[in-house]
């Protein structure tokens, strides 16, 4: 496999995601830790389609220079839910699929260098780690994000990546905090 080009994200270990809008789209800024956007997360796709099936497709952008870094797809499917990670070119970086879980969401990944990794922790309250076999590559903290945020039911939290992860495992772990962010906003969702 070629090396993978991942932008500024390839050279921050610490970021700060942060929703920037609220209605109907899932747009996030990712910041390094001087406050430096990283990479931009936007919603695409029709509004009646996000309003009747939840956003389906984000665009992650470098903080650079604006280019495409990858796409996160969220197709329609029966049974356990399913994310793409597709590189600009539309190929694929990494999948992710919801596993079945006793009163808990599980996620495993798959990337297309052969890393396998999972998800552990309190998913709904942003309290994670990513696990490759028993080394743990991410970490996923919350953060205050604010009052009128919190208000907004805007969401900020912290996700601390592996300095040794290759940046397409970098992609696919941010694809991944992106998807997990989707399955809360569906299962709420679900709940109302």
């Amino acid at each position: 496999m070629t090396t993978f080009d991942a932008g500024r994200l390839a050279l921050v270990n610490s970021l700060a995601l942060q929703q920037v809008t609220s209605f109907l789209s899932n747009d996030m800024q990712v910041l390094g830790p001087d406050g430096e956007v990283v990479a931009t997360v936007q919603t695409q796709g029709g509004g009646l389609s996000r309003m009747l099936m939840g956003s389906r497709r984000l665009l992650v952008c470098d903080g650079d220079d604006g280019r495409p870094l990858f796409e996160l797809q969220d197709p329609a499917t029966f049974g356990r839910d399913r994310f793409q990670v597709l590189d600009p070119a539309g190929l694929p970086l990494a999948n992710l699929r919801r596993e079945v879980g006793f009163f808990r969401t599980a996620v495993s990944v798959e990337v297309v260098d052969g890393t396998v990794f999972r998800v552990e922790g309190d998913l709904l309250d942003h309290d994670y780690r990513m696990i490759a076999g028993e080394v743990p590559i991410a970490r996923a903290v919350s953060q205050w994000s604010g009052f009128g945020n919190a208000l907004m039911g805007r969401s900020r939290y912290r996700l601390e990546l592996d300095p040794a992860m290759p940046p397409v495992v970098r992609c696919a772990v941010l694809g991944t905090a992106i998807a997990l962010d989707l399955l809360r906003a569906k299962d709420a969702h679900r709940n109302d």
